[in-house]
């Protein structure tokens, strides 16, 4: 059997602010895209984190143009606009 690739983030959601129930707050903490590969060799699993650039400022005037400036700020820094 071969790796599993794992979603650990998103493109165009790095970061996002729920009010809840509960509230909380995620955040990647950069704009990049990310993904994870995961592998199980004798027994052991081992994981690969890895961000991959693209074009966020792009995307994040996309989000201004569609009336989300939260998206946006999300997009642009990785961490949720303050409320």
């Amino acid at each position: 059997q071969g790796p599993t690739v794992i979603n650990p983030g998103s493109v165009g959601c790095p970061a996002y602010r729920a009010s809840g129930p509960p509230e909380h707050v995620s955040e990647s903490g950069s704009p990049h895209a990310r993904y994870a590969i995961a592998s199980l060799a004798d027994g052991r699993v081992a994981v690969e984190l890895l961000a991959v650039e693209y074009d966020h400022s792009r995307a994040a005037a996309r989000a201004e143009a569609c009336g989300r400036p939260d998206w946006a700020h999300a997009i642009r820094f990785g961490f949720a606009a303050d409320a």
